[in-house]
């Protein structure tokens, strides 16, 4: 989530509008569906523990992570570049362990990640038959993660809160990408490892998923009929 930032809210057991966890029914009456749309990280994308950065930096545990998001708010919708909010974590952390360790600490933590690869063979399955799209709560910089990773190859589109200027869980920032997408609300699939987010997707009338893990993903696509038969 060095690039694709999750805004993690309240974690709700029940989703609003009879949309439940991986395995939940598609809702009756709605229309067939023509798009998948997935979250980033925690979905296609992993990234591991921070604590070797911050051992290696002699940082508190949580604490890199803790101050990154609490600076994050204007690149994730756009109002400055990815660039500006790593240097502002770069100058609060210098004041504590000096300007080169924490140039270096932020460049350990800006780490790329990798592709989960049970998640992207799901999504092979379902781009025979469906259109399928990434939205991602993320800055400036996840075009080029995305080609470093591989993934601009592998979905049909993306759609970044940078871009929309609004950000997931906010039905808003839903509704936007819809737009962006030209595609119906009834007509959308949603899968989130945040349950907050899949809220979110419910309230603008997705059909929205909680997927912690590649497990839920599965069940949630294959309850959907996107897996075929």
């Amino acid at each position: 989530m060095r690039a694709a930032v999750l805004l993690r809210g309240p974690q709700p057991v029940h989703l609003p509008g009879g949309a439940g966890g991986g395995g939940a029914d598609r809702p009756r009456g709605r229309a067939a569906v023509t798009l998948l749309l997935l979250d980033l990280d925690g979905v296609l994308r992993e990234f591991g523990p921070d604590d070797p950065v911050e051992d290696a930096f002699g940082l508190p545990r949580g604490s890199l992570g803790r101050l990154a998001f609490s600076l994050v708010g204007p690149a994730l919708v756009g109002e400055v570049p990815d660039a500006r909010w790593r240097a502002a974590i770069r100058d609060r952390l210098a004041a504590d362990v000096g300007p080169d360790a924490a140039r270096d600490a932020v460049a350990a933590w800006s780490r790329l990640g990798a592709v989960v690869p049970a998640a992207l063979d799901l999504v092979r399955v379902v781009r025979r038959r469906h259109r399928v799209a990434l939205f991602s709560n993320a800055t400036d910089r996840l075009p080029a993660d995305l080609r470093a990773l591989g993934l601009d190859r592998e979905l049909d589109d993306v759609v970044t809160s940078a871009e929309l200027g609004a950000a997931k869980p906010d039905p808003l920032a839903f509704r936007k990408a819809l737009a962006r997408l030209g595609v119906p609300a009834g007509e959308t699939v949603f899968c989130d490892d945040s349950a907050a987010n899949a809220a979110g997707a419910v309230e603008a009338g997705i059909d929205g998923a909680h997927t912690p893990d590649t497990a839920a993903l599965h069940a949630a696509l294959a309850a959907r009929g996107l897996l075929g038969g």
